[in-house]
């Protein structure tokens, strides 16, 4: 809120703009939404379930991240099932094609999925640090969280170019919402019936980014840029939580950095080259389908595209689990390759990895044990998942 306080009485240069946690780092969105936050939770003189005005504040701020947190669980929930009726749907379609399945079989097996993605609905619900996350630390990665699961409701459903501009705004709260931008290009190439189309999408994100920034861009544009997307921070060793067993030294050398940002960037491609080979496969292209992608699809590529980030992110804090929990469940779910015992121990050595503090090497080495788990399962795993939709099996 000190940063909120500097914008409000007019500074406009990202150099100055400073709190006790440090330099403003976030994009323009951050200090709209936390100016409105902070009009919502003043109570001047008005005491509301509490003895002080400050905790009346903050009780009301919590109120209003309830809302949030609740938003996107609807949100999230929204997502899962749309997948699970999609992936449900075409396993019905591919068990009655095969001539020595009977039908109340394939029935019951359909069935079984369903309640199997029920579970996984529910997973997403019962993170412990999540909620403190959201409702106790009231912090930006929620909102920005909020709005990316928005834009993919919208992408699942075609609105393409609306699920730009609420991408765009996600971006505008936080920056990590970049490491979906692999995956979102790769969909707008295959969605889109020609390349205009695809750059009328990323015109439309660059064109909120530029009027979300515009009060800083036309006074002092090299501070907002270098401050907001500040793409070269190095981050303390006392609060990773994925990397806690390194020293400190390697953990803020160069080297690391640079490794991490090539292992990424390679492991893009890998998969890129995956779904290119899918897409080919099913429908004889790879761009330019012009065609309905199915909820399957996109959530898989946003999602992993987004893991892979994560797994090699120079370092995690504890407000970043926020920025995949709920891909989790999905996607192994998705890729269907560890039986649910093993699937619950992926997720239990995730949640106690964030729920450790301060961080130690153990809890760390469980984290990226848990992650190499996932990225080979990714890697191993024969990409099946339809790309574009089915006509539905009627019972």
């Amino acid at each position: 809120m000190s940063q909120v306080t500097q914008y409000q009485a007019g500074e406009r240069n990202y150099y100055n703009i400073r709190g006790g946690t440090g330099p403003l780092v976030y994009p323009a969105g951050f200090l709209y939404l936390y100016s409105w936050l902070k009009t919502l939770t003043t109570v001047d003189g008005i005491k509301i379930f509490s003895a002080s005005t400050t905790d009346s504040s903050i009780y009301m701020g919590q109120l209003i991240f309830i809302g949030f947190y609740m938003f996107q669980l609807t949100i999230v929930l929204w997502i899962y099932s749309l997948v699970a009726r999609n992936y449900s749907n075409n396993l019905l379609v591919s068990l009655t094609k095969k001539e020595k399945v009977k039908e109340e079989v394939a029935y019951v097996t359909v069935a079984n999925s369903v309640w199997s993605w029920r579970l996984a609905m529910l997973l997403c619900c019962l993170s412990k640090r999540i909620h403190s996350i959201y409702i106790l630390r009231l912090f930006n990665d929620g909102p920005a969280m909020m709005l990316l699961y928005a834009s993919v409701i919208f992408f699942i459903y075609g609105k393409w170019k609306v699920g730009c501009i609420v991408y765009s705004m996600a971006v505008s709260i936080k920056m990590n919402v970049l490491l979906f931008a692999p995956g979102l290009l790769l969909l707008l190439l295959q969605s889109q019936s020609n390349l205009l189309g695809t750059i009328q999408c990323l015109s439309i994100c660059a064109i909120v980014q530029v009027m979300i920034g515009w009060p800083f861009l036309v006074t002092y544009p090299i501070a907002y840029i270098r401050k907001s997307f500040e793409l070269d921070r190095v981050f303390m060793h006392q609060w990773t939580v994925n990397w806690k067993f390194l020293e400190e030294d390697l953990f803020v050398s160069k080297k690391l950095s640079v490794l991490l940002l090539a292992l990424h960037l390679f492991f893009l491609a890998v998969f890129a080259l995956k779904w290119r080979k899918t897409c080919q496969r099913q429908t004889g292209r790879y761009l330019f389908l012009g065609a309905p992608l199915t909820a399957e699809y996109i959530a898989h590529v946003l999602f992993v595209s987004n893991m892979i980030g994560i797994i090699f992110a120079r370092t995690l804090h504890y407000q970043f689990y926020s920025w995949y929990f709920h891909t989790i469940p999905m996607i192994l779910w998705q890729t269907n390759a560890h039986p649910w015992i093993g699937r619950f121990i992926i997720l239990l050595l995730i949640e106690y990895a964030f729920n450790v503090f301060p961080a130690t090497c153990q809890s760390s080495l469980a984290l990226q044990m848990a992650h190499g788990i996932i990225l080979g399962q990714l890697l191993l795993k024969t990409n099946t998942l339809p790309i574009l939709e089915i006509p539905s099996k009627k019972s």
